[in-house]
């Protein structure tokens, strides 16, 4: 997974990665904050998990920077051109970044899926009856009628 984040992080620039996630983890620690003034601990580990993913992120790319490590920067990647030599260099690029963003989601999901149900219950009965309280089908209804003679 590093090798994933150091080769996303050079082909796409090292200061964009820097400020990129630096924002979203800045932005979103409102939001852990928010999420553990409430007590709701779920989604705080949630959003610290997405906060932290992005933590390392940047500080991979802070790292780059420091070492004065090249990389290709924003600009290059503008041009079709160069996105087909990186596709040709790099192969598996596609995969590994699904990969990566898949990673990233995974904590959104969480998340996404805690607040639905949340919402869910907040809204009061659905209308569903409990499987244990399903009335149960008449023999008419199942196609048995009986035959009187």
């Amino acid at each position: 997974m590093v090798d994933i984040i150091r080769e996303h992080n050079r082909l796409n620039g090292y200061r964009f990665a820097l400020i990129e996630y630096g924002a979203l983890a800045l932005g979103l620690s409102a939001l852990v904050v928010y999420y553990l003034a409430a007590a709701r601990w779920l989604d705080a580990a949630a959003w610290t998990g997405v906060v932290v993913n992005s933590l390392i992120i940047a500080g991979s790319a802070a790292a780059s920077i420091r070492s004065g490590a090249v990389d290709d920067g924003t600009l290059p990647m503008r041009r079709r051109a160069f996105r087909e030599a990186v596709g040709r260099e790099h192969p598996g690029m596609g995969r590994r970044t699904s990969l990566l963003m898949v990673t990233q989601c995974v904590p959104f999901l969480l998340a996404a899926t805690a607040t639905a149900e949340r919402l869910a219950i907040a809204a009061g009965p659905t209308g569903r009856v409990p499987p244990d309280q399903e009335p149960v089908p008449s023999r008419r209804s199942r196609g048995l009628e009986e035959t009187v003679l």
